[in-house]
């Protein structure tokens, strides 16, 4: 019954994402399904997670199981109707050739290898005690987390202020199965990797119109230790993996309606863009990052009233979030100082280690082996092709990594050193998929050049 509850759970994902995905997507005249459900999977943890936090508020137990299914299946049912009132139609775009059909392949046996490998291990430090413990108060306590444990000084150890997408997601599958079983709820992760890699390749081969670049670069993805093997990592629990799924979508389709003005990319950005601050707290730096990229872009094209709508959910769900730590009264986190002139000035000595510490984990072989090198020659190539696009994709990777690097001058710890290197590598992998983008791209555009005149 554990695995039958559990499969129940998953499916009822699947449909609220897919049923999302699909409403925005089954506007033109073909819907591709393998975008549709890499998108479904992240909408539709997203999705559950919300309708969850918010009807937990207001009842709990079977009747919040039953009335987020039926919320989930009217999103399915509304993306159908959608689908059939536009009369739009799925279309797989096959292999056109050997190589296509091996590194499509490639792709799926390691995807496959990836959910059999996270069941040999455990969850994390993290994993546990700053994800799995929210999902488990969540059900011992019928569905919500109580407001003692937010206020609770004994529980700091586990950031309460971090939002809710995975330890939502994880409740979900906890009620369905009717316990909190810690083992089958590590199929979240792998699943995330398995949006992430044919996403990639998608958005890949659209931005650089060689698919076969696209199906190579995903088959690549796996090969970066930190991804796959480290803290951090698919395996372990920690949301980093997921926080990147949602942020390389973002750029994706924020990249892709500038160059095309399709008013279902700048909406599928809008819904990833905002489940940014939803899955973790440095998810409102990247959300950031594309308000002032997205900014830019905009007014290039004269869109900025498009863009504005789109970031307004994204907008909301920051301000709720607030509101609602305030009203349990959170307990103050310790690992940073308050933002401030006397507290920025007294740290700025710790510059010169900062830039240091980041240099070395970039060039560290065992978290990384050659990725940020190839990664780097990439941005050049995209700086170098002055086109404001590839610029924009540049730093959305660029900028991320320097202000995450920044942060540490408000570190509290008495070692703040110890805390970057303890936590700075998860952080880099926010940026790992789109970095793989601009490496897809620049790719192309080096085969492009170097073909005889």
């Amino acid at each position: 019954m554990i695995v039958v509850g559990l499969l129940a759970a998953l499916v009822i994902i699947f449909l609220a994402g897919f049923g999302v995905a699909l409403s925005i997507l089954a506007r033109g005249d073909r819907v591709n399904p393998v975008e549709c459900a890499c998108l479904g999977w992240l909408f539709g943890c997203g999705t559950v997670s919300l309708l969850l936090w918010i009807c937990g508020m207001f009842c709990s137990g079977l009747v919040l199981q039953m009335i987020v299914a039926v919320c989930c299946l009217a999103l399915a049912i509304f993306g159908w109707r959608t689908k059939r009132i536009a009369n739009s139609r799925f279309d797989l775009p096959k292999p056109a050739n050997i190589i296509e059909w091996i590194l499509g392949s490639i792709v799926v046996l390691e995807i496959a290898a990836l959910i059999f490998v996270s069941f040999k291990h455990t969850l994390g430090w993290d994993g546990l005690l700053n994800w799995e413990i929210k999902a488990r108060y969540a059900f011992l306590s019928g569905g919500s987390i109580p407001a003692a444990y937010y206020s609770s000084a004994g529980r700091v150890f586990s950031h309460p202020e971090y939002p809710l997408t995975i330890p939502f997601t994880e409740l979900w599958l906890y009620l369905w199965m009717g316990e909190s079983n810690q083992f089958w709820v590590k199929i979240i992760f792998p699943l995330f990797y398995a949006a992430c890699a044919p996403l990639l390749a998608l958005l890949v081969f659209r931005l650089s119109g060689k698919r076969w670049v696209g199906l190579l670069i995903a088959a690549l993805l796996p090969f970066v230790p930190s991804a796959v093997a480290n803290p951090g990592s698919v395996v372990v629990g920690y949301v980093d993996i997921p926080l990147s799924a949602y942020y390389l979508a973002a750029v994706g389709y924020l990249l892709l309606w500038f160059r095309t003005g399709d008013l279902r990319f700048i909406m599928v950005f809008g819904a990833a863009s905002a489940f940014l601050p939803w899955t973790k707290t440095e998810g409102i730096i990247l959300w950031g990052v594309f308000v002032f990229i997205g900014f830019i872009l905009s007014l290039a094209k004269q869109r900025l009233r498009q863009f504005l709508v789109s970031i307004v959910p994204g907008t909301i769900l920051i301000i709720a979030w607030r509101i609602y730590l305030r009203l349990v009264h959170m307990w103050p986190h310790s690992d940073f100082e308050s933002p401030g002139f006397d507290a920025i000035r007294h740290n700025l000595g710790r510059l010169g280690n900062i830039f240091g510490i980041l240099f070395a984990e970039l060039t560290e072989r065992a978290h990384w082996s050659i990725f940020w090198f190839i990664a780097v020659i990439a941005l050049i190539y995209l700086f170098a092709s002055r086109k404001l696009e590839k610029i924009a994709l540049a730093l959305t990777i660029i900028i991320p990594a320097v202000v995450y690097s920044l942060i540490y001058i408000l570190s509290s710890w008495p070692s703040w050193t110890a805390h970057m290197t303890s936590s700075f590598p998860r952080l880099l992998l926010h940026v790992m998929p789109p970095a793989w983008l601009a490496i897809g791209l620049a790719l192309s555009q080096a085969r492009r050049e170097a073909q005889p005149l």
